[in-house]
């Protein structure tokens, strides 16, 4: 199985953005500028990925509303915890959805157009490519606790923080473990080794596509806005399920899928779908 991670930097000049591929089981990782050009010596080893995932909005077309997706996870717990930025605001926030788009269209011929065997929402087109946001990915798994414990953290600097919470809790031998099926038991070593911020964002990337092709995922979202997509629901921490039920009821335009299965806010913490 091929995958792809990449997290979408903006600059043509430095080398801001994180590539992540596997091919014949092997992983590797990267930076690169924004270019195709530049991009492209990194995926170089793909012939046609599963799936790939890049860390910026993937819409069905450029326009400048509110996600439902972002507003869900700027509300409650999460606000806090794994708020993402709206792409929706003028400056970075519309840079962000330009990229994203952009590097969907550079990736179109790389990605593959056959549906895995568990379904999921698709929005660009019929391409495999959706769309990872590597704080809350990483958020959502976090217990209470550790939260509770954390220092205050300068701007920037919760990703990170947040990657140290899964390296010492062994989250990532847990993910891998759920999706063995597109991953081989190496990735959970490499992700605790790599110190460099970028290729972290990467790393993520590239584990959020292993969900969609094992068919073990979540992702929230509607078909205009588009989805995000996040971990295996076992891995979810318990204030993570009970604050996405919150916040499902609130809006009944979110969908909730579970590993190919959408679900109403009064079944997400029902034992149908605790299952390990």
């Amino acid at each position: 199985m091929q995958l792809v991670g990449l997290d979408v930097g903006f600059s043509e000049t430095r080398p801001s953005s994180g590539v992540a591929t596997l091919a014949r089981g092997v992983v590797r990782v990267g930076r690169a500028r924004a270019t195709w050009r530049d991009r492209i010596r990194l995926l170089r080893v793909i012939r046609r990925a599963a799936v790939a995932a890049i860390d910026a909005p993937v819409l069905p077309a450029l326009d400048h509303a509110v996600r439902p997706c972002e507003r869900l996870l700027a509300r409650g717990l999460f606000q806090r915890r794994c708020k993402p930025g709206f792409s929706h605001v003028p400056g970075t926030g519309l840079r962000l959805r330009e990229a994203g788009m952009e590097t969907a269209r550079q990736l179109h011929d790389l990605v593959s157009d056959a549906m895995p065997l568990v379904s999921f929402p698709r929005v660009f087109g019929r391409r495999n490519v959706v769309e990872a946001f590597p704080n809350a990915f990483l958020g959502v798994c976090v217990d209470e606790s550790q939260f509770e414990s954390a220092p205050r953290l300068p701007r920037g600097r919760k990703f990170d923080w947040l990657y140290e919470q899964w390296c010492a809790a062994k989250t990532f031998e847990r993910f891998v473990a759920c999706a063995a099926s597109a991953l081989p038991d190496c990735v959970a070593s490499l992700c605790r080794a790599n110190r460099d911020h970028e290729e972290r964002a990467a790393l993520v990337c590239l584990l959020t596509a292993a969900c969609v092709a094992s068919g073990r995922y979540v992702a929230v979202g509607e078909p205009c806005g588009g989805y995000l997509f996040l971990p295996p629901w076992p891995l979810w921490a318990a204030w993570a399920r009970a604050e996405l039920a919150s916040q499902h009821a609130r809006d009944a335009s979110i969908e909730v899928w579970i590993d190919g299965v959408t679900h109403e806010s009064g079944d997400l913490l029902g034992s149908c779908i605790l299952r390990a």
